[in-house]
C-alpha cells in the first residue's frame, strides 16, 4: 500500500518570516538614525561656518560684541534646519578681533536616539568646527596687519 507523502517544503518560509520582518524594521530604524545624524552634522557645519563668518565681518571694534553676534548667527543657522535636540555654538580658544587673527567656532547638536519597545539610549552628539581669519585690510581696527604685504 502506498502512503501519501507529506510535503514540508513551505515550512521554513513561515518560520523565517518573523526574522525577515525584524531585520527590515531594524534596518529601517538604523537608516533613519543615520539620516538624522547626517542632518544634524550638516546643521552643525552650517552653524560653525556662520559663526566664524559673522565674527570676522562684525563691524564693531569689541571682540565681546563680535562673539555675541557670532553665537547668534550660528544658532540661527542651525535652527533653520528645524531639527530636534539641543544645539550650541561656542568659540574655541582666544577670540581677538585683530587683523590677521584666526578665530575658530565649534557648533554641536544632539541627535535623539530612536527607540524601539521602550528602550532608551543616550543621545549622540555631533559637532563641527570652522575657522576664519580677520581681514588684514579691514577698516575700524587699530594697528597694522602683521600678515599683509
Amino acid at each position: 500500500m502506498n502512503r501519501p507523502r507529506r510535503d514540508s517544503s513551505g515550512a521554513a518560509g513561515a518560520e523565517v518570516l518573523p526574522f525577515v520582518v525584524l531585520v527590515f524594521v531594524g534596518g529601517t530604524l538604523m537608516l533613519a538614525q543615520a539620516t538624522a545624524a547626517l542632518d544634524a552634522k550638516i546643521a552643525a557645519v552650517a552653524g560653525a561656518r556662520e559663526a566664524a563668518r559673522a565674527f570676522v565681518e562684525h563691524r564693531g571694534p569689541r571682540a565681546a560684541d563680535a562673539v555675541e553676534a557670532a553665537i547668534g548667527a550660528g544658532s540661527r543657522a542651525m535652527s533653520g534646519y528645524r531639527l530636534s535636540g539641543a544645539a550650541s555654538v561656542e568659540p574655541v580658544g582666544a577670540t581677538r578681533l585683530r587683523r590677521c587673527e584666526r578665530v575658530t567656532f565649534e557648533a554641536t547638536r544632539d541627535v535623539p536616539q530612536l527607540t524601539l519597545l521602550g528602550g532608551g539610549w543616550s543621545p549622540v552628539t555631533v559637532g563641527a568646527r570652522a575657522s576664519e581669519i580677520v581681514d588684514p585690510y579691514r577698516h575700524g581696527l587699530d594697528g597694522r596687519a602683521p600678515c599683509g604685504p
